[in-house]
């Protein structure tokens, strides 16, 4: 009963980031039929409710922590820093997932569908990382302020907690490192899986793609000679990497990493 506020705000919380994702995810596999006003509200929405929970939390400071600083609470115990933490972590999700709104609202002919999925996988990869380092600060700070144990033992019991913290978090982001590297490289090269096709080409194919069974956009030749849309193939290939019709191994970039371009979710530690 003590924490009961604290509880009515995490549930709120985890009820808002629920709503949000799906609605995220649902208006991303929509593409180009996405409606920008919920797009919009959405982004509202989300920057509306961190910035209540700030204001409202404003005597302590909690935004602090989103640049690596500790909140101004004099004392923290260990449900104070369970609170910190979790409310900084359900705002950077709040704050990655704007980004991915703002991203919908760009119109197609500004930036492809294609190229939003590159940007919602390095926003996914960015937001895993810093949600990683954001309470290292609170947490070292409890921690080596350890008193359960009076005297030197407890202050020497209080750095070992602390610097046993630091390594494992040392270890997971050298962990995980190969797969930033991975994802930046995608980033920047925008792998592709064949060459342009000609017109011809396209004729010969009935100017139909076998995949959405539509008029070609963007038609790409496959080293099988078979021609598919763009985005239809590299939807395609984060799922398999075999033409679609011939099934003919294809290599490319992406082989070994297996990040989805098209779903969008914020994973939790």
């Amino acid at each position: 009963m003590q924490h009961i506020i604290g509880i009515s705000i995490g549930i709120g919380l985890l009820t808002t980031f629920m709503y949000a994702n799906k609605s995220i995810v649902n208006q991303v596999f929509l593409r180009e039929r996405c409606s920008k006003l919920h797009c919009a509200w959405l982004l509202v929405f989300l920057t509306g409710s961190s910035l209540l929970l700030y204001y409202t939390f404003y005597s302590q400071s909690l935004y602090y922590s989103l640049i690596f600083l500790n909140p101004t609470v004099d004392f923290m115990n260990f449900w104070e820093v369970l609170w910190i933490v979790g409310i900084t972590d359900f705002i950077l999700k709040f704050l990655f997932m704007g980004f991915k709104c703002f991203i919908l609202l760009v119109p197609s002919f500004m930036m492809s569908f294609k190229s939003k999925g590159y940007c919602y996988m390095l926003l996914e990869e960015l937001c895993q990382y810093y949600r990683m380092f954001v309470p290292i600060p609170v947490w070292f700070r409890y921690l080596i302020g350890y008193r359960e144990l009076d005297g030197l033992l407890g202050w020497s019991f209080g750095v070992l907690l602390g610097l046993l913290y630091l390594i494992l978090k040392l270890l997971s982001f050298f962990g995980q490192l190969r797969n930033f590297r991975q994802v930046l490289r995608i980033f920047f090269t925008r792998p592709r899986y064949g060459v342009t096709a000609s017109k011809r080409q396209c004729s010969e194919a009935d100017d139909i793609c076998a995949i959405c069974q539509a008029e070609f956009q963007k038609p790409i030749l496959l080293i099988c000679q078979h021609i598919f849309c763009e985005e239809c193939i590299s939807l395609w290939f984060n799922r398999e990497k075999i033409c679609p019709l011939c099934r003919t191994h294809v290599k490319n970039q992406l082989d070994n990493l297996g990040y989805d371009l098209e779903i969008v979710s914020a994973h939790s530690f």
